[in-house]
């Protein structure tokens, strides 16, 4: 692959992007200054970013939402809410809104800010996570021990399926976790297949769908490899319709968790960003690797686009 033409937003403070062969990091315009939060999602093949303001030393004010249909230029905004996730066609992003107390509802808002209406009641404790043609990925009670992802009708807000832990969802499958293994459901026909885990140690972390749904990338972290204070991260890839695994090649490697990031491109290459960054195909033995320099503070989540 080509570094030319890609590039990485992250979830700096402020939010930047960086051009991996060049080394070149540059803030994103408009986002806000200050002491905040930044986090980036995808939709489609737009960065978005959520920035909060601190109420708290663990206290988060509702994020700014951004999109930015040109990293180089001012973003659309599109308010305020606790979670976003995108939309199934990708023109848009589901929303929960605050509006004061403990009064909180899910709203469907397209990038350029149009409302589909004013949305219907939704737990302030609610977490959209990704919809799909099937349905809309939540996880209710986010953040506490009781937390469940449920698989939802966002127009009635009827449960299709429930699980403890839901790790991915595409088109027509969902990875979930169980106790000692994993398992896909195919949502096409509710059959539920066991996976075995590639490694036997090493608790999954982030968890990445290729763009066209049909493998997902996991990053398997251990934070203390061999009984020492080394951490590592290893990456495998989930072929959802073989349910075959294919091991990231010179894994696992010793890196801090924390600054660890995976995404997918969109000609299906897998970016990952620790202290350097690098790239690798399926199809390939090695990862290509571009020793450019990284902010350090950042937290997990990279967002991979195309710009010319």
């Amino acid at each position: 692959m080509d570094y030319n033409g890609l590039r990485l937003v992250m979830s700096t403070s402020p939010p930047s992007m960086l051009d991996p062969a060049t080394g070149v990091t540059t803030p994103l315009p408009g986002a806000p200054a200050g002491d905040r939060v930044n986090d980036v999602l995808r939709v489609g093949k737009f960065p978005v970013v959520l920035s909060a303001a601190r109420c708290g030393p663990s206290c988060l004010e509702p994020s700014e939402v951004l999109v930015y249909g040109d990293p180089k230029n001012q973003p659309w905004k599109l308010g305020k809410a606790r979670s976003v996730a995108p939309a199934a066609d990708e023109s848009g992003v589901w929303l929960i809104r605050d509006d004061g107390g403990d009064l909180c509802r899910l709203q469907y808002v397209s990038l350029l800010g149009a409302e589909r209406d004013r949305g219907r009641p939704a737990s302030c404790t609610t977490a959209v996570r990704q919809e799909v043609p099937k349905g809309l990925l939540i996880t209710v009670n986010s953040g506490t021990a009781s937390a469940e992802d449920v698989l939802i009708d966002p127009a009635t807000g009827r449960a299709l399926h429930q699980f403890p832990r839901v790790l991915a969802v595409t088109k027509e499958r969902m990875l979930l976790a169980e106790l000692t293994k994993f398992s896909v459901l195919d949502l096409r026909n509710d059959q539920r297949m066991p996976v075995e885990r590639p490694v036997a140690n090493g608790m999954p972390g982030m968890v990445v769908p290729s763009r066209d749904g049909h493998k997902v990338a996991v990053l398997f972290g251990d934070p203390a490899w061999a009984g020492t204070a080394t951490q590592t991260a290893d990456v495998w890839v989930l072929a959802l319709d073989t349910l075959a695994w294919t091991h990231a090649p010179s894994m696992p490697i010793a890196t801090p968790l924390k600054q660890v990031a995976i995404e997918w491109t969109e000609d299906d290459s897998l970016v990952i960003a620790t202290d350097v960054v690098a790239n690798w195909r399926l199809d390939r033995p090695r990862w290509t690797v571009v020793k450019t320099p990284l902010p350090a503070e950042r937290n997990q989540r990279v967002v991979a686009i195309a710009q010319s």
